[in-house]
């Protein structure tokens, strides 16, 4: 249920859709914006340093931040949570926007 809700929410985040998915009351919806400006994603050293932030946006989003046991951090890294917070940011990479947005939902 959580992946279909993510998957949702990044479907309605990408079609710059206007109004709110609704989510079950044991989870919580998290969106970071993720800068890509002065990013070329065709340059393998700059597509590294956006995939870095990422990555470190879904963390955050789906429950962990730079101070969590680096347990939490790979059992975060290891969510479904995760997975699909990094694949809608994916998704997004191809914009014109200087900006990305990393969406977590996760269980409260």
């Amino acid at each position: 249920m959580k992946t279909l809700v993510a998957s949702t929410a990044a479907l309605f985040l990408l079609a710059g859709a206007s109004f709110a998915v609704a989510a079950p009351a044991d989870t919580e919806t998290v969106s970071i914006p993720v800068s890509k400006a002065k990013l070329d994603v065709n340059n393998p050293q700059d597509a590294q340093v956006l995939m870095r932030r990422i990555n470190t946006a879904a963390l955050q989003a789906c429950g962990a931040d730079s101070h969590s046991f680096t347990e939490v951090k790979r059992a975060v890294a290891a969510s479904a949570c995760h997975r699909d917070a990094v694949a809608g940011a994916v998704t997004q990479l191809h914009s014109s926007q200087a900006s990305l947005t990393v969406t977590g939902v996760r269980n409260r």
